[in-house]
């Protein structure tokens, strides 16, 4: 069995996080009154840091972080991961019911060793359907006018549509432009293709991926935050759209450099 590395990310303190065996990481340490989060919680602030950017960038300060200040202390050979304060990586064919009294003895330690080349381990995904009539006549207005087939058939939602609906119009077209070569074709292919993707930014993968993700990630989005000066980035759909646009593409990185197996995780509704 392979131990497992795994930071949370949480921008709330809950008494339950202290007792699991994770690192904690403060995101958005800088805006918030730190003393009253545990010492040994990690602050994103610290080191090189772009906790300033986290009310648009939600989770990616945390990710930079890490980046930065940290990855190079882990071996090669270690698996990394990463869950939320709601969400936790738990055992295979657990048949108990989880919640907060038991998820210490049921949250993910350790990861079998793969014979068939696993490298990334993340969430099912999630299928883009069913849209409501409402919604699209309402967000997706000038989607409808340039492809009025949309009112009619749901097999043509994808998740650039999905993205046009829910964070803005023509934004994640626009952050293509700004993507290395190596990856730009693919990934316009991908999100116009695409009917579904691995959602919430939690998998566990080893350190030289998540090199090869965080440096390509963060240079696109910076180039992106030039590109996006004229918004007001204002509401929920809008406010982390640096997020959620690293969501799209933390999907189809994975799938398209390394092997993924799916892996279950608990979300806490009561805690």
């Amino acid at each position: 069995m392979n131990l497992i590395n795994i930071y949370c990310i949480t921008s709330e303190n809950h008494n339950y996080l202290n007792s699991l065996p994770i690192k904690k990481i403060i995101s958005g340490s800088i805006s918030k009154d730190v003393s009253l989060f545990p010492d040994q919680w990690i602050r994103d602030n610290n080191g090189v840091n772009i906790s300033y950017k986290n009310l648009n960038f939600g989770t990616l300060t945390s990710h930079y972080w890490l980046w930065k200040n940290q990855l190079d202390k882990h071996h090669d050979n270690e698996w990394i991961g990463f869950c939320h304060y709601r969400r936790f990586w738990i055992k295979n064919n657990i048949k108990t019911e989880i919640n907060i009294k038991n998820l210490k003895d049921n949250i993910l330690k350790e990861l079998p060793h793969f014979e068939d080349g696993t490298n990334a381990i993340l969430p099912d995904k999630i299928i883009l359907k069913n849209l409501k009539l409402s919604k699209l006549l309402k967000k997706g207005f000038k989607n409808y006018i340039r492809n009025p087939k949309l009112l009619f058939s749901h097999k043509l939602i994808n998740i650039n549509l999905h993205f046009d609906l829910f964070h803005g119009y023509d934004l994640l077209n626009r952050s293509t432009r700004h993507l290395n070569s190596e990856d730009q074709k693919d990934f316009i292919n991908y999100i116009n293709s695409k009917k579904s993707f691995y959602p919430l930014q939690i998998f566990i993968t080893k350190p030289d991926i998540l090199k090869k993700l965080y440096h390509k990630t963060f240079k696109w989005i910076f180039c992106c935050e030039k590109e996006f000066t004229d918004l007001k980035l204002e509401g929920y759909g809008k406010t982390r759209l640096y997020d959620f646009l690293a969501e799209r593409y933390f999907s189809f990185f994975f799938e398209k450099y390394t092997k993924i197996k799916t892996w279950p995780y608990i979300l806490l509704n009561k805690f």
